[in-house]
């Protein structure tokens, strides 16, 4: 068989409409059958239509059948073995234990030819699971939600990942079908519509996917071929083989899925979950390979496109250095502003294994991170120089940070949000040294209206077994918390009591969020939102802290003071016109300072001036 005339791996609708081209990769198999699968009836078992498939030359298999059209169910057998879902399905109408479903990939028409995306300094990221977003936990329920965000100023959105994972609700991190949408959330075509939908509305989106690992349940990759590293694993499942033998394949399966999704699905953009888990001794490394295979794809593109790193905290060898910046991802998330502002709330509280400390706060204002790659060091003034010779920030525009995340939130053993774990004015207090911050903000769903439901860690595992191993093993992995009353991983109510009600929101937190992210836009517009314009002025003692941003004759302060509720008020100068008081959202009365005032701010207040 000619290599080069086969098509792509996987299932390929050919130019008749009713047949399909069938490829898989399966490098160790002495022979390979494609499985035709039909269901007759709940009660009856599937009929299987069996077709040999030829091998290539290159560890392939290949078939075509002439009456295959879209909505045909398959799987492959490999040695004599049961049938298994395709490593390329792009949907899995059955989940991760049923057979794979041709799709049409050209039947949606696109309506977003002019969308060219958002840039980088306008970048507001809203993340949501899609499955708690609605009521209906759908594609199609969701885009009747994107109104509202548009309104509150959100620019981006980020969905958890999407890969097909086991039961009728997980949050997406234990996906074992890389290219396949999630079942419960709609069909194919219901994806591109949301996402298509959201480019009309200004709003690009995000994916999160997960190459650190496959999820316990449903991974038959290693039946069809070596794509499991036989040296490393993680906690969550098996690690992929990035450079054990054939893993020339195998990062190609990946690198060939962060092209599929931005192509496919016309996303803009994808963040990696906990980079610093995908292993490889390899040169170059799979995170440089995937960076250097976006950017070529990017300058195909028309569209603004970014690649995002999970790694926790600041990681210079994604952002940063060297030098030259097209070797860099386009941000990574560093929490060290997140968790020192939690520790404030509650020094008691771990929500992380590093430690975090009162004055913590006021150095991740200033570097916007404490702890840096590899290793969770704690940062030192000499490792600081080393990393930034010139004293130079800039790095700061390329980080992603955020009050609260689905994993600050999920990782409580309730699920607890900010405010359910402080109160409401501390939430509000600190909000604007996120918002208002010179990187890349980011708010996780509900954040902006102090949503009345929390947000537990929940995953609906087929298999019994694995359940009560996670319903355990997530109580070991926080041994630290107080687990009593907290619902079972495994439980409907850890999933049902997370979705998002219109009756369980705070709309005066929600006024308050919106006018932060409308003066973040002034900011940007007007210019003054700059890194080059932003100073920070911390007194510890009073957890006060001001943002400034010096532009022209102007000067625009933010004073957030997050001590406890009992302190006493402080005086502080303000010079200018106020624009946005806290104390308002939490029924207080708001200061009214004369144009030279020196006025006092409480615990848990914000105030806004400009001069």
């Amino acid at each position: 068989m000619n290599d080069a005339n086969l098509p792509q791996l996987g299932a390929t609708l050919l130019a008749d409409g009713q047949s399909t081209g069938f490829r898989v990769w399966a490098p160790l198999a002495k022979r390979v059958n494609l499985e035709i699968v039909s269901f007759a009836g709940d009660d009856q078992a599937p009929a299987i239509a069996v077709h040999p498939m030829q091998p290539a030359n290159d560890g392939t298999f290949y078939t075509e059948v002439a009456d295959a059209p879209a909505g045909t169910l398959y799987q492959f057998s490999v040695d004599g073995n049961p049938g298994r879902p395709d490593p390329r399905s792009l949907f899995q109408p059955h989940g991760v234990h049923g057979p794979s479903q041709v799709v049409d990939r050209s039947a949606y028409q696109w309506t977003d030819q002019k969308w060219q995306g958002v840039a980088k300094q306008d970048l507001v990221i809203y993340e949501l699971h899609l499955g708690s977003f609605t009521a209906a936990g759908t594609y199609t329920a969701a885009i009747s939600r994107l109104d509202e965000l548009v309104e509150l100023g959100i620019t981006a959105i980020e969905l958890l990942p999407l890969a097909q994972s086991p039961g009728k609700w997980n949050w997406g991190y234990d996906g074992v079908n890389y290219f396949a949408a999630r079942n419960t959330f709609g069909s194919t075509d219901d994806l591109k519509n949301f996402v298509d939908q959201c480019h009309a509305r200004g709003l690009a989106v995000i994916n999160d996917v997960v190459y650190n690992h496959v999820g316990p349940e449903g991974n038959y990759l290693p039946v069809l071929g070596p794509y499991g590293s036989s040296k490393r694993g993680t906690p969550w499942g098996d690690a992929l083989n990035f450079d054990g033998k054939h893993n020339e394949q195998v990062r190609q399966f990946v690198i060939d899925n962060v092209m599929f999704w931005i192509d496919e699905y016309h996303f803009d953009g994808l963040r990696l979950d906990a980079v610093h888990y995908m292993f490889d001794d390899s040169k170059p490394h799979i995170l440089d390979s995937i960076q250097t295979a976006f950017r070529q794809h990017q300058k195909t593109l028309d569209r603004k496109t970014y690649l995002i790193g999970e790694a926790n905290i600041y990681d210079p060898d994604l952002v940063g250095a060297p030098a030259d910046p097209t070797k860099h991802y386009d941000a990574i998330w560093s929490d060290c502003l997140m968790h020192s502002i939690i520790n404030i709330g509650d020094s008691e509280l771990r929500l992380t294994d590093r430690h975090y400390e009162k004055n913590d706060l006021a150095e991740a204002l200033e570097h916007a991170y404490v702890f840096t790659a590899p290793g969770a060091r704690r940062m030192t003034p000499d490792l600081r120089t080393e990393h930034h010779p010139t004293g130079l920030r800039d790095y700061i525009s390329s980080l992603v940070v955020a009050l609260q995340t689905h994993d600050s939130v999920g990782n409580h053993p309730h699920g607890k949000r900010l405010h359910h774990l402080t109160d409401v004015a501390f939430q509000v207090a600190a909000a604007p040294l996120i918002l208002l911050y010179p990187a890349i903000p980011m708010m996780f769903m509900g954040e902006e209206s102090a949503l009345n439901a929390p947000f537990p860690f929940f995953a609906d595992f087929e298999d019994a077994g694995l359940r009560k191993a996670v319903d355990h093993g997530r109580r070991h992995e926080y041994p630290h918390h107080d687990w009593k009353g907290s619902p079972l991983p495994s439980a409907p109510l850890a999933f049902t009591s997370s979705i998002v009600s219109p009756e369980k929101e705070q709309a005066s937190v929600k006024a308050w969020y919106q006018q932060l992210l409308r003066f973040r836009k002034q900011g940007v517009t007007e210019g003054w939102l700059q890194l080059d314009n932003f100073s920070v002025e911390s007194d510890t003692q009073n957890h006060l802290y001001r943002l400034m941003y010096r532009f022209g004759d102007q000067q625009i302060q933010i004073a957030c003071r997050i001590d406890q509720p009992d302190a006493a008020p402080i005086a502080i100068d303000i010079q200018g016109e106020l624009v946005l008081d806290s104390l308002a959202v939490v029924g207080g009365t708001a200061s009214t300072p004369d144009q030279s005032h020196a006025s006092v701010i409480h615990p848990r207040q914000c105030l806004i001036w400009r001069s």
